[in-house]
């Protein structure tokens, strides 16, 4: 029966591949999971009886815990293949919610929220998206890195919405039930069922594989000294570290400071909800123009240049948002700005795939993308820290125009000629 599945999947009319790349873009939507943990907040503080501090507790461990088990699921990533990992955090994820909805104590929303579903959203990241691409894709590997990992902005634009609706009409406890059978039962099985973690398993080769080994010359590795050496070793590497350094900071620009602290500021501008909510709803849509139209580029431009426009543009928009006083100027900064906030994930995977032996990616990445996790927990303390000092958030912007810009002059410096093999 397997023979005769295998056979199938090598006779498809089209690249068994972009069905592999379809389901992981289902499965990083649910992103937009994680995102709408914000909309119950108000509804546990009146069920469990309980404060902002103590609800905030599922977002403070839901990051550590997300940016801890990075890399661990890349080294499950290398060792096991996106087939297990994919299809396993995905059914993670649906029981944590399914048990969720039950629960009666507030302290086992934070194991089952904060911890265990963070250990399944670490495993439907874009460290499993990198590791899928670079194994299935080899010619539009940047396109295809753009619209996999679109599907979180996707999954933001469209779940965060359905759950509002379904909390504000029903009753949170559904709105978690609704979504987890939809991992547990639907999508979970589809990956397990769909996604091979190589496609050798079925007798195929990399996507455009033969026509680049035609085409282009053979690169020989910066160091061939490195050999046989851990994954570990890039840490010895200034690609690495110029790679690594900037996505901290765009952590802290992105998620850290404008994911958490965009609404208190909007607020304090005077700005009414209503358009605040539709500011959201662009930054979401102008995601996926971000994600898909920079992974294009990534096959076509110097993807180091790329990156450090994408970081240039970014410190511009903090400059309309400090001197936004209408919502015309308001939807004006979320368009930019949504159109860089994960523009940086399909040039910064499609570097590290480029740079570093595809064997170990999943594990390599998962040291990158560790750095913008810390920088978002980072950016939303100081963020905090600052605006208590000072009572306004004007020197942390300030701060982050400087980070982002520097970061972008970082980023331009990465050689984008040449291969650094790193064996496990």
């Amino acid at each position: 029966m397997a023979r005769n599945i295998s056979a199938g999947r090598k006779h498809f009319p089209f690249f068994y591949g972009w069905i592999i790349a379809t389901l992981t873009f289902f499965a990083l939507s649910t992103f937009g999971i994680r995102i709408s943990f914000g909309a119950y907040f108000t509804t546990w503080e009146e069920d469990f009886i309980i404060g902002r501090t103590v609800v905030a507790l599922i977002s403070t461990l839901g990051w550590v815990s997300f940016a801890v088990f990075q890399p661990v699921i890349g080294k499950l990533l290398d060792r096991y293949g996106s087939r297990y990992v994919l299809s396993c955090s995905v059914l993670l994820i649906g029981i944590t919610l399914l048990l969720s909805s039950v629960a009666a104590q507030f302290w086992q929303m934070i194991v089952f929220l904060g911890v265990i579903a963070s250990i399944g959203f670490a495993g439907t990241s874009s460290v499993a998206a990198t590791s899928v691409v670079a194994h299935w894709f080899v010619e539009k590997r940047g396109l295809v890195l753009g619209f996999v990992t679109s599907g979180m902005a996707v999954g933001h634009l469209i779940i965060v919405p359905v759950t509002f609706y379904l909390i504000a009409n029903y009753d949170w406890r559904l709105a978690m039930v609704v979504m987890g059978l939809a991992m547990t039962f639907l999508l979970a099985p589809l990956c397990y069922l769909f996604i091979r973690s190589r496609p050798e398993e079925i007798g195929l080769h990399p996507y455009g594989e033969k026509k680049t080994a035609e085409q282009q010359r053979p690169v020989q590795p910066v160091a061939e000294n490195f050999k046989g050496l851990k994954p570990v070793s890039v840490f010895k590497e200034r690609d690495f570290w110029q790679l690594t350094i900037p996505y901290f900071f765009c952590g802290f620009t992105d998620v850290g400071l404008i994911g958490s602290h965009f609404i208190p500021f909007a607020e304090g501008k005077g700005f009414s909800l209503p358009v605040i909510a539709l500011v959201f709803s662009v930054v979401a849509a102008f995601n996926i123009a971000g994600t898909i139209g920079t992974g294009y580029m990534s096959d076509r431009f110097n993807r180091s240049k790329l990156l450090a426009s994408i970081y240039t543009i970014r410190g511009f928009t903090f400059i309309l948002l400090l001197t936004a006083k209408t919502p015309l100027s308001l939807l004006i900064f979320a368009a930019v700005y949504g159109a860089t906030e994960m523009a940086s994930i399909a040039p910064t995977s499609s570097l590290c795939v480029h740079l570093f032996k595809a064997d170990a990616i999943g594990t390599i990445f998962s040291f990158i993308a560790v750095s913008h996790h810390l920088g978002a927990a980072a950016g939303s303390f100081f963020a905090g820290l600052s605006y208590d000092l000072t009572g306004s958030y004007y020197f942390i912007f300030i701060l982050a125009i400087i980070l982002i810009w520097g970061s972008a002059l970082t980023v331009s410096r990465i050689r984008d000629a040449q291969v650094v093999c790193v064996n496990i």
